[in-house]
């Protein structure tokens, strides 16, 4: 990625990976967002978010898995505590967008199919996909354990959540001139102090009981920038292409 965009991915303690976390938030009552998923390497731990779409299926970021193998990471489901609880579960298969461009994040959604269903409970089932983009001025809910404050590298230990609002594409290509947003992104703000940063990357955005956007980049983190986000919306076709989802 070119410097001053920064995909929300933190891994063994360097920014610059699949991490990214909320700034501004504030902690998640236990079981509030069940779809809620940690993705962790086997051997550095939490480095993304992402969301349960179906039993076996999860949605996440490309930046987040672009180029790593399928035994390389798992799934924590059901977790609040970054560090304790939840069930895990191995990956099967990794899917990025065939048309990834991992030096701008165009494209930036991904697939990971579990190798065993997951079990449905009380703290873990599956979130529906939007088929259109929230309106601008509609508030959207962003979970996620990403950074709370940058450049710190600690992450929390438990789940953060915040209220963002969407703007348009319009409104966010004037805040962010130069900068690669495309029709696929859809956009956030909310106040200089308030967002989303590494460790996010990769979570689910949600409105009106529906997930609308999913991670993507940022300029770190909660500077007065709009969040980046994949629209839902927009690659709803290739997530049921892939997934039959």
């Amino acid at each position: 990625m070119f410097p001053i965009i920064l995909g929300f991915v933190f891994v063994a303690g360097v920014v610059g990976g699949p991490t990214e976390r909320i700034v501004g938030g504030s902690t998640a009552p236990e079981g509030r967002y069940p779809y809620q998923i940690s993705l962790r390497d086997l051997r550095s731990g939490h480095f993304c978010g992402g969301s349960i779409i179906a039993s076996n299926w999860i949605l996440t970021a490309a930046h987040c898995v672009y180029g790593k193998s399928a035994s390389s990471m798992y799934v924590v489901a059901g977790a609040n505590n970054l560090f304790s609880g939840g069930s895990k579960y191995a990956v099967y298969q990794v899917i990025w967008h065939q048309a990834y461009n991992p030096s701008n994040n165009v494209n930036d959604i991904a697939l990971l199919r579990l190798n065993q269903n997951i079990a449905f409970g009380q703290k873990i089932s599956a979130i529906s996909l939007a088929n259109s983009n929230p309106l601008s001025g509609t508030s959207c809910i962003l979970s996620g354990w990403g950074l709370t404050s940058y450049p710190s590298q600690q992450l929390p230990s438990y789940l953060q959540q915040i209220s963002l609002t969407a703007i348009t594409l319009r409104q966010c290509v004037a805040a962010l001139p130069g900068m690669p947003v495309t029709q696929g992104n859809l956009c956030t703000y909310k106040t200089y102090g308030q967002g989303a940063c590494q460790g996010d990357s990769g979570g689910p955005l949600i409105a009106n009981g529906e997930q609308v956007g999913v991670v993507s980049w940022g300029i770190p983190c909660a500077k007065g920038n709009p969040d980046i986000f994949s629209s839902v919306a927009y690659f709803r076709n290739w997530i049921r292409a892939k997934s039959g989802i």
